[in-house]
């Protein structure tokens, strides 16, 4: 058996990804995509501490393809939710992680303008 040596940045994607490979895991996001609330489980799968690290980040920088977040709103407003939608997530030290994501415009009660987006998401894999 060959002994292989991981760097501190390896073992700790390997602890994360086994601690959170099970779950849904959730955040909400301004309608401009400004992060503004994340489970503490979706923050540390993404590399992060805690979520008060990742609270007022605009959302398109934690996704792998900036312009995902655009698609996602894109179909929002095309179909009034998004439901299994895969893309690449980008956290901390740009470790990248691929999910399946879920999405739900929240709009005022009054004149129905869009006040924000929540989104729940699993992981499918790490890279």
């Amino acid at each position: 058996m060959t002994n292989v040596i991981l760097s501190p940045r390896e073992k700790t994607r390997k602890a994360l990804t086994v601690e959170c490979t099970k779950g849904w895991y959730e955040y909400e996001a301004s309608y401009d995509g400004v992060l503004l609330n994340i489970d503490t489980a979706g923050a540390r799968l993404l590399g992060f501490s805690s979520p008060d690290d990742m609270l007022g980040k605009k959302i398109n920088e934690l996704y792998a393809h900036p312009y995902d977040h655009e698609k996602t709103l894109s179909m929002l407003f095309r179909d009034g939710k998004v439901s299994g939608f895969f893309t690449l997530m980008k956290g901390m030290d740009d470790n990248l992680v691929f999910i399946k994501q879920s999405s739900t415009l929240i709009t005022d009660e009054y004149y129905h303008l869009p006040l924000k987006v929540q989104t729940s998401f699993e992981i499918s894999r790490t890279l």
